[in-house]
């Protein structure tokens, strides 16, 4: 009786707790009630703004409305998309954070292919110093780039930008740089002496092994750089923020200012364009606009994102 009470219990312990073999009941629930708990700190604020930016302002200020208006009001949306220009705004973002994004991988990735694969005087000394520059913050150093660029004639200028991200002196392109180290460092030289023995040059190597199996890392640093790029409103306000009527690779735009520049200064500009103060609801819509391509982006390339940070083992902010 003994005997099979302790199997009974046995049983039970496994099924709620689980075994070697298979996961219990507890530990799963509670996993899913802290991921539920998570997604929904993350979604609520969401929700919130798109249910706000469609409702009038009677129900904006009517404690009884929540989460369902009483009627729809798109009028918000209109104005923000006209206050913004939006679709200038979208390319100039575009031209501002893909561009330089595309740039700042290829450059880290061959820098960290150097750091990874060879072996060079004060090697770890350089390595440091990527480290260091990636500490020390952005607001340290702009003062002297913006006289750097203003004495060669590149402000208001896209390549105040470019070619800082040509050269590896990006937006925290360091953590790039090591992301690439790691990875081209761990995968087998006989590869690379394989290719060589063939009569490939190092060039021919980088480009035609070790580019082609950094798939991951080359999304993180794509993703991680566009959104840096896109967010970052203090660079571009001092290099470019004061460009008008600038020609943009055969475009010419009003203002050269990404779309977080142009949330940031809409109140504003609604004021000087459309008259009066600008409504909760518009203000609201003009900063889901701004976010909304970064949205896109993320649901087109989760799957890749997700599966990048796993291989490479690496968290964001």
């Amino acid at each position: 009786m003994l005997k099979t009470r302790g199997d009974f219990f046995n049983r039970v312990r496994k099924i709620a707790l689980g075994s070697n073999n298979r996961k219990g009941i507890v530990p799963t629930v509670l996993v899913y009630v802290i991921l539920l708990s998570l997604g929904f700190t993350y979604i609520l604020p969401v929700l919130r703004m798109l249910v706000s930016i469609v409702m009038t302002p009677q129900d904006l200020v009517d404690p009884k409305v929540i989460w369902v208006p009483t009627q729809l009001d798109f009028s918000g949306i209109l104005n923000a998309f006209k206050v913004l220009n939006y679709w200038e705004g979208l390319y100039v973002s575009v031209m501002l954070s893909v561009v330089p994004a595309l740039l700042q991988t290829m450059c880290t990735a061959l820098v960290g292919y150097a750091f990874g694969r060879f072996e060079f005087p004060l090697r770890k000394f350089w390595i440091i110093m990527v480290v260091l520059f990636y500490i020390i913050p952005m607001q340290v150093t702009t003062i002297p780039r913006y006289l750097l660029f203003l004495n060669y004639g590149l402000i208001n200028t896209p390549w105040s930008v470019y070619l800082p991200a040509m050269f590896g002196q990006g937006l925290k392109n360091g953590i790039f740089i090591l992301i690439f180290m790691t990875f081209f460092s761990s995968y087998p030289k006989a590869l690379d002496e394989a290719a060589e023995i063939d009569g490939c040059g190092r060039f021919k190597v980088f480009f035609r092994i070790a580019l082609p199996m950094s798939g991951p890392a080359m999304v993180i640093s794509v993703i991680f750089s566009v959104v840096w790029y896109w967010n970052e409103t203090t660079q571009s306000a001092l290099y470019f923020g004061r460009a008008l009527n600038a020609n943009l690779f055969g475009y010419t735009v009003k203002k050269m200012q990404t779309l977080p520049s142009r949330v940031a200064g809409f109140i504003e500009e609604f004021t000087s364009e459309m008259g009066g103060n600008a409504p909760a609801a518009t203000v609201l819509a003009g900063a889901f606009l701004s976010i909304l391509p970064l949205l896109i982006m993320y649901f087109v390339l989760q799957k890749q994102f997700v599966e990048s940070v796993e291989m490479s083992g690496i968290t964001g902010e």
